[in-house]
């Protein structure tokens, strides 16, 4: 399971701001994503270690995106100083 450190020295472990968005951010490295039943809503579930998105068949028809989606890239550094992508699904506004 992918994880970040929390921040336990230094100035950055004193103001606690920082491990606060470490915890916010773990659960999103282990995110999963399921297609449920054609006539159930999107559901988007967060806990404390992963966050399970679960897309209705009918949303992906055709291998497309969810309605009302878009899809984001990131390019990223890996823990071995790898190039690396996240692809993101952003709601539309």
């Amino acid at each position: 399971m992918a994880n970040i450190e929390k921040v336990t020295e230094g100035s950055l472990a004193k103001n606690n701001k920082l491990n606060e968005v470490i915890e916010k951010l773990n659960p999103l490295l282990n995110i999963e994503v399921n297609q449920v039943e054609e006539d159930a809503p999107l559901e988007i579930e967060y806990s404390d270690n992963n966050v399970v998105l679960r897309v209705p068949a009918s949303a992906t028809e055709g291998g497309g995106l969810p309605e009302g989606f878009a899809e984001e890239t990131l390019d990223v550094v890996n823990n071995d100083n790898t190039a690396g992508k996240r692809v993101f699904l952003t709601k539309a506004v």
